[in-house]
């Protein structure tokens, strides 16, 4: 059937018509034409363009004062924003308090203890820590005197003090030992005053809290004292010391501990990690002098 040929006119009007309706359309459409983008609302492509920075994961830190909670700031400001850590640091001034906290989820790791203590620490409180490896510095201890400038001028029957905690006492001992002063049994690990079995001055021994070691010390003779306590009391100890322990042994070296089973946390893991950068190396050796000594 032939249509009317105004019928006809008017049907091939329209299609033309749709056709460059859909022309139009499909050139706006295009990617390829700049003048869609240009028409967009700006705020709405720039939101969609930003990337969004993520969230820094936080942690939580216990810390003695000195030198360990220095040396953490040190990591907070400089390492730890590019690393996209938070670092919250909890400082205690005592060493109780801080394994107290860790046990019962307060803080998330600590940075202050060696692994003997740690070791002991845990089996008396009955709970289970992890030290990470290779440790972080060493706090050495070493032997002071407000009242004499020379082991040899110690006298008969002189009162000294060493840490309570077994593994700190150890170290005390050695130092005395090394100095002539006493002589210990052969193979004892850890070894206390009862392994004591040559005293030529008669000195009397006297295990007192690390704490306590910085405020007793003008009213004894002699104190057997760790690196930490030594740099917070200002004391230097390359010219205070009259004994000094040496850094032989790294298994009394200060590392980061947590609760056992949570020593894969990314966190935890990315906190020792940057406690263990080689810039961090650098600040200890150039703000300490000795006093305290990063571990290769």
């Amino acid at each position: 059937m032939k249509l009317p040929i105004n019928t006809s006119r008017r049907f091939f009007f329209i299609a033309i018509t749709s056709f460059a309706a859909s022309t139009v359309f499909a050139s706006c459409s295009s990617p390829h034409n700049n003048s869609a983008v240009n028409n967009v609302n700006p705020s709405a492509t720039t939101a969609a363009n930003t990337t969004t920075t993520p969230a820094k994961e936080k942690i939580k830190v216990g810390v003695t004062p000195v030198p360990a909670g220095e040396i953490l700031e040190f990591v907070k400001k400089n390492l730890a924003p590019e690393a996209g850590l938070d670092i919250e640091i909890v400082t205690f001034n005592d060493f109780v308090q801080n394994n107290t906290a860790l046990k019962d989820g307060v803080i998330d790791a600590n940075y202050f203890q060696h692994i003997p203590f740690m070791e002991d620490y845990g089996k008396k409180h009955n709970f289970e820590m992890y030290a990470f490896t290779p440790q972080i510095h060493l706090n050495p201890v070493g032997l002071f005197s407000k009242k004499y400038k020379s082991l040899n001028d110690v006298p008969n029957k002189a009162l000294v003090t060493i840490p309570d905690d077994p593994s700190n006492a150890h170290r005390a001992l050695k130092v005395l030992e090394s100095s002539g002063l006493i002589k210990l049994k052969e193979n004892v690990r850890p070894a206390s005053p009862k392994d004591i079995i040559a005293n030529p001055k008669n000195i009397q021994i006297k295990e007192i809290p690390g704490a306590q070691a910085i405020p007793s010390l003008p009213d004894v003779d002699l104190a057997g004292v760790t690196g930490n306590w030594i740099v917070q009391a200002g004391l230097k100890t390359d010219k205070d010391a009259l004994a000094l322990e040496t850094a032989k042994d790294p298994i009394y070296a200060v590392t980061v501990t947590t609760l056992k089973g949570k020593e894969t946390d990314p966190r935890v893991q990315k906190l020792y990690k940057l406690l263990r950068d080689d810039k961090v190396k650098q600040f200890i050796r150039d703000k300490y002098q000795g006093a305290v000594i990063p571990i290769p």
